[in-house]
């Protein structure tokens, strides 16, 4: 009878037990996620190594600053540079900017990011168009700040002295203009349209080597290339003298023989 008692004794108890563990389970867990809420927990004592996050991250800031230490300075003369310049894509074809600095006095500086230009040209429209064309050159990827003056004369200049005498260079067998023509011959066009007595003279060059008379036909085209620009400008065509082909010497640069010279007269 005392066996039968314990047995049904400790069947009352197991229930309790069960519920005690369960309320139990329940405050620590309740704790636990009061201390992860209020920054009390173990977390901030185990993982002190996670504030040093913030400095990886400044080290490579610093690292990537330091890859554009680069600058440059061109004029017409040529281009001149500093600093690591592999990932810079204008610079192989730093040729075509100094087309279009195409006056001693112009110059442009800068790095990667930024670009000066300075110097003095004789009208604004001028001044826009070398700009224009410096920013199209360098792309989106450089702002061209366009500090051009206009109007400076150097005094050892006469002051209504002609621009002068222009070259452009064609490809082989092309008679395409030069994307830097609009900038060089920008000037001439200018004064012709001050100097209504002035003339231009357009004069086209060719190989010696080869069939003569292709060689002068492509001189005479590129030359009317150029005569279509000035027309287009508003000059009239009785003040546009085109010369007859002239062929350079057998031992000039190939260039020179795929040229056309533009003066005033």
């Amino acid at each position: 009878m005392n066996q039968h008692s314990k047995h049904h004794s400790s069947g009352h108890l197991q229930p309790r037990y069960n519920l005690w563990t369960w309320v139990v389970a329940v405050l620590l867990a309740l704790i636990l996620l009061w201390m992860l809420f209020t920054g009390r927990g173990p977390s901030t004592a185990c993982c002190g190594a996670l504030t040093e996050t913030p400095a990886a991250s400044a080290m490579s800031d610093d690292q990537a600053a330091s890859t554009s230490d680069f600058s440059f300075s061109a004029s017409n003369s040529g281009l001149t540079s500093s600093g690591d310049g592999k990932n810079i894509a204008w610079l192989s074809q730093a040729d075509k900017l100094s087309n279009i600095l195409n006056d001693e006095n112009l110059l442009i500086q800068g790095n990667d990011k930024n670009a000066v230009l300075s110097g003095s040209v004789q009208s604004e429209a001028i001044k826009q168009q070398i700009g224009n064309d410096a920013q199209a050159f360098f792309g989106s990827g450089v702002v061209v700040d366009n500090q051009l003056v206009v109007g400076a004369i150097d005094e050892s200049t006469p002051a209504d002295a002609p621009p002068a005498t222009i070259k452009l260079y064609f490809d082989s067998g092309k008679t395409t203009l030069p994307s830097d023509a609009s900038i060089s011959l920008a000037a001439i066009i200018d004064w012709l349209k001050t100097h209504p007595e002035s003339k231009a003279i357009l004069s086209g060059y060719h190989d010696p080597k080869g069939d003569k008379a292709l060689n002068e036909e492509l001189a005479k085209e590129r030359a009317e290339s150029v005569e279509d620009v000035l027309e287009d400008a508003g000059i009239d065509d009785d003040r546009i003298d085109k010369r007859k082909p002239q062929s350079v010497d057998g031992g000039a640069d190939l260039a020179e023989a795929r040229r056309v010279e533009i003066s005033i007269e």
